[in-house]
């Protein structure tokens, strides 16, 4: 008997995490928080990211697709 297995999304993820996931360098992640424009909680030495905050953020980074207007 097989269980149903969901797939959930973790709460919070690692830099490395975060990284592949965005499909950047630790290092970008790393300058996007010293810069103020990815929040994070810090542990220690160890940062982390929780879901909605990241969710929030790539909303923010959104651009919209412009529409030619006619004349």
């Amino acid at each position: 008997m097989r269980k149903d297995t969901a797939v959930t999304k973790p709460e919070f993820y690692t830099v490395s995490q975060l990284a592949r996931m965005l499909q950047v360098t630790e290092m970008t992640i790393y300058r996007m928080v010293r810069r103020g424009g990815l929040p994070c909680h810090s542990i220690g030495r160890a940062k982390r990211f929780r879901h909605s905050d990241i969710e929030a953020f790539l909303h923010s980074c959104r651009t919209g697709v412009q529409m030619p207007t006619e004349a």
